[in-house]
């Protein structure tokens, strides 16, 4: 075996370089607007159910009503976490980590209509996973325990209830978190980093109830399904959990999730892309 010299052999385990995350996602995006129909949907399918498997965990948590409130948002938030790892680790297409792929429009090696029709493709690929997982969840009734229904009608209820605007702005602070996770995923050379990499960055998102669009595509038709069905918990208001308070969530979220992706990836583009 040749020997490495101790520059090399630094490179083997060091995470890459600002710069050079930078050149993949650009890379990335030419790649992900690439994919054909037949390999995108099965991705775009398995992240909405990585997703809705980090919500449900974390529901959990969130219906535990003897843990301190910062404990059980921060555990909550840890085992989210699960959802974003699986995406990055044995891959998936999600929509929110794609909206950094406006970097590669702005830098000229994809047209802002591929960019624009992955983000359809991807968003509506992510709700049929994500409803999948919420039909199999609810039919094994499993979300009818006390601590899970408390859970996920606590943070229906919350995140329909909110005017538009906030729901807005927290969909923007969701996803400066969220992609700031997979950026620094993007860094990291071994399964270990990229668990540890992204475990903070979400595990602040769900805690702080920041809204991300795709693990809303999960929580909130869940809660309204467990709402039709007569499921109810003490002290929790469910009166908005609609589908016009669905809508209203789903759209807000998905413009503040594009607004925080494409600009995150932007301004890295400006310090770092060949084209400024």
């Amino acid at each position: 075996m040749a020997n490495l010299n101790p520059s090399d052999a630094a490179r083997t385990v060091d995470a890459y370089s600002p710069a050079e995350v930078t050149e993949k996602v650009l890379g990335l995006a030419v790649s992900k607007t690439a994919l054909s129909p037949g390999r995108q949907l099965p991705l775009t399918f398995l992240a909405g159910i990585y997703i809705g498997i980090g919500c449900i965990f974390s529901a959990l948590f969130f219906g535990e009503t003897a843990l301190p409130y910062a404990v059980q948002r921060l555990a909550g938030g840890a085992v989210f976490s699960v959802g974003l790892l699986l995406v990055l680790v044995a891959g998936a297409e999600l929509f929110t980590g794609n909206t950094m792929i406006a970097a590669g429009a702005l830098e000229g090696r994809i047209g802002w209509s591929a960019a624009l029709g992955n983000w359809v493709r991807v968003w509506l690929g992510n709700l049929l996973g994500a409803l999948t997982l919420v039909a199999l969840v609810y039919f094994s009734h499993v979300a009818e325990t006390s601590n899970l229904a408390r859970g996920l009608l606590a943070t229906a209820a919350a995140k329909t209830s909110a005017g538009w605007g906030a729901i807005f702005v927290k969909g923007i602070l969701c996803n400066l978190l969220v992609c700031l996770g997979v950026w620094m995923g993007y860094a990291a050379r071994s399964v270990v980093d990229k668990a540890f990499a992204v475990l903070l960055p979400v595990a602040a998102f769900v805690a702080l109830g920041f809204e991300h669009c795709v693990a809303n595509m999960f929580f909130l038709p869940l809660g309204w399904l467990l709402v039709q069905a007569g499921v109810s918990v003490d002290g929790i208001a469910v009166e908005t959990i609609n589908l016009a308070g669905i809508l209203k969530n789903l759209s807000a979220a998905t413009l503040g999730n594009i607004v925080a992706g494409a600009s995150l990836a932007l301004v890295y583009r400006a310090a770092y892309g060949k084209k400024r």
